[in-house]
């Protein structure tokens, strides 16, 4: 559904490594599935090699799940 009556508002949080082209590349599948990225936070860890980013994000209801589990396959999400 490409009403936006029928969009929600969804907050994603990943652990991704750090490399150059992570959050271009988090922004382009996001973008793919049918979403506006609404704010964006990045925030370091522990680990040095990995850091947070949360996106809270609007768009149709159901593609929340299928979004993850493609940033899960590209295989930068920790």
């Amino acid at each position: 559904m490409t009403d936006p009556k029928h969009y929600r508002k969804h907050i994603v949080s990943v652990l991704v490594e750090n490399h150059q082209g992570v959050l271009a590349k988090i922004a382009s599948l996001i973008a793919a599935k049918g979403y506006n990225i609404d704010s964006l936070s990045v925030a370091e860890t522990l680990d040095p090699s990995v850091s947070r980013r949360t996106l809270s994000l609007h768009g149709a209801e159901g593609a929340t799940e299928r979004g993850v589990k493609q940033l899960h396959r590209w295989g930068a999400v920790t």
